[in-house]
Parts: structure tokens; C-alpha cells; sequence
């Protein structure tokens, strides 16, 4: 959903860095623009997108260090100051984006109007190798490991190792749509694995709210094979 980037916070983290390399190319030449003394097609393009990303950036929990660096901040600040133009225009996108917030835009936005404010849960500990765990599976946004209290032959929990708000499946929003698919890849991957117990298919379960039968908040999957499952089931 945000054009070659998984998430929010991905396409935020690649700006910056695109930032930090235009402020590598700004000369020291007298004068407020980037090139110098004399306005160019730079300035005029990369204004309204720092106009934007000054207010934005402070709205998430990102934790970007610099995010906006200082030589793209000081031109921003001395071209507001000097010119009439860049002035009215910085004036103008403002407006449109004070208006945006008047009619509460970022409300709905997750880590910008939402935020994760549910306690945190068992598997957060696990995740911290505070409580230990029999892990068949880690990467740097996945962890699987056995039920403690296992349903079937085979039984493995996939969890997102940053719950980002998924306390349950209907928490999800386009920012859950690259690690939604990771768990759903993970799950996969694991009900082919004959040594953990898995035979020729699997039944993969997601319990979303206590009417589910959900117990931990932290959206998990329950990965289970080893024998024949009905349908419905219970």
C-alpha cells in the first residue's frame, strides 16, 4: 500500500535516507537555496515535500533519528524567511493541511491517531527470552514455536515478534499486510516440515476475541497436524 514499501514505517525510514543524501549534495555557496544564491527546479520540487514531512514526521512513533536532517532543515527554515514566494506557498499548504487535521485525517492512521496501548502479554516475554520456549522458527519479524499445551500431534504458535498493535486479527490495517502474509508464509512453511510431526496437510486457526476462544492478545497462528481434523470444528 505504499508503493514498493511493505509499510508505513519502511517508506518513512527510505525519505529520510533520500533526505540525508540531498543534504550530502547541498553546497555552501552564499545564498538560501540549494544550488546557491539562485532558485532552481530542486527548490521548487522539494519544498512542498518538506513542507509536508515537517509536519508529518512528528505525528508517528517511528523513532527516526534526524529524520528531517539539519542542512535540509536549515534551507526549509531560510527560504520560508527570504522569499516571498516560498513563503506564500509553505502559507498555502498549511491551510490544506491544518483543514486535514481539523477533520481528524490522522484519526484512523495506525501509530499516528492510533497507538498500541494494550498491556503487553506472555509472548512479549517470550519474544525477550525471558521465558523460554521450544522455537522451531525465527527471523526478524516471525517466531514460531511448540504449544506448551498442544491440540494435535503437531502443534506450532507463529507470532509476530512485534505485535505493532495486532492484538487481534480485527486490529489488523494496510500497514499489517506485509507480516500478515510473512505469518501466513511461516505457517506454510512449517506444516511441510515431517520432523515437527506434520503429515500431509495441516489446519491453520486464528482465534480473534474471546468469543474465539482467544486467550493470548497477540495475534497468533495455531499450526496443527499430525492426525484428521473435522469440520466443523468445535
Amino acid at each position: 500500500p505504499y508503493g514498493i514499501y511493505g509499510t508505513r514505517e519502511d517508506a518513512q525510514l527510505e525519505f529520510s535516507k533520500q533526505l540525508h543524501i540531498i543534504a550530502g549534495l547541498i553546497t555552501e555557496d552564499d545564498g538560501p537555496y540549494l544550488c546557491g544564491s539562485e532558485v532552481s527546479l530542486a527548490d521548487a520540487t522539494l519544498f512542498p515535500t518538506v513542507v509536508f514531512a515537517v509536519r508529518m514526521y512528528p505525528k508517528f512513533d517511528f523513532g527516526i533519528e534526524d529524520a528531517i536532517p539539519a542542512e535540509i532543515r536549515t534551507w526549509f527554515d531560510a527560504v520560508i524567511e527570504q522569499d516571498e514566494v516560498f513563503r506564500k506557498v509553505y502559507n498555502e499548504i498549511m491551510a490544506g493541511i491544518q483543514k486535514w487535521e481539523d477533520n481528524g485525517r490522522w484519526d484512523p492512521i495506525w501509530r499516528a491517531g492510533q497507538r498500541d496501548e494494550e498491556p503487553g502479554t506472555l509472548f512479549d516475554k517470550i519474544v525477550a527470552g525471558e521465558i523460554p520456549a521450544n522455537v522451531v522458527h525465527e527471523d526478524d519479524k516471525v517466531l514460531a514455536f511448540r504449544d506448551i499445551n498442544p491440540a494435535a500431534p503437531a502443534h506450532v504458535l507463529v507470532i509476530p515478534k512485534d505485535r505493532d498493535g495486532l492484538t487481534r486479527l480485527r486490529k489488523a490495517t494496510l500497514e499489517h499486510v506485509e507480516l500478515l502474509g510473512r505469518l501466513l508464509l511461516t505457517a506454510g512453511q512449517i506444516s511441510n516440515d515431517e520432523s515437527l510431526g506434520f503429515g500431509d496437510g495441516s489446519r491453520v486457526v486464528i482465534n480473534d476475541g474471546k468469543d474465539a476462544g482467544q486467550e493470548v492478545f497477540h495475534l497468533h497462528l495455531h499450526v496443527l497436524g499430525g492426525r484428521d481434523f473435522t469440520w466443523p470444528p468445535g
